[in-house]
């Protein structure tokens, strides 16, 4: 089964964070040792949101749900084509006016299909 592309253009107001997972010991003397956890120990999350047409918003809605679990790909601000999964519980939705919406969602970034 292929892996979904997410292809809906957000808002440029996005947020990434990069996050560095560590093993840390400090000891009586000052010294710190510090080591990576693990082997994907970088990963980032993205703060995103769209605003469009509610037919849209529904579509778009339907693929971040799909998505709480199952890894999809998206091209970050920076270019890099990556694997991501919708952050658990991230997903919201707003009716500024008439026939807009907004939907805002959290991408983490995923290690595996």
């Amino acid at each position: 089964m292929p892996t979904d592309t997410f292809t809906w253009r957000t808002q440029k107001s996005a947020q990434g964070t990069d996050t560095v997972r560590t093993l840390q010991a400090q000891f009586g003397d000052g010294y710190k040792q510090v080591a990576a956890s693990g082997i994907n120990a970088k990963a980032e999350t993205w703060n995103l949101s769209w605003t469009g047409k509610k037919s849209e918003a529904s579509a778009i809605r339907q693929f971040l749900l799909s998505h709480v679990i199952s890894s999809f790909w998206w091209t970050t601000p920076w270019g890099e084509r990556l694997l991501w999964r919708v952050k658990s519980d991230s997903v919201s939705v707003s009716f500024p006016a008439g026939d807009k919406a907004t939907l805002s969602f959290t991408f983490e970034q995923a290690f595996a299909p």
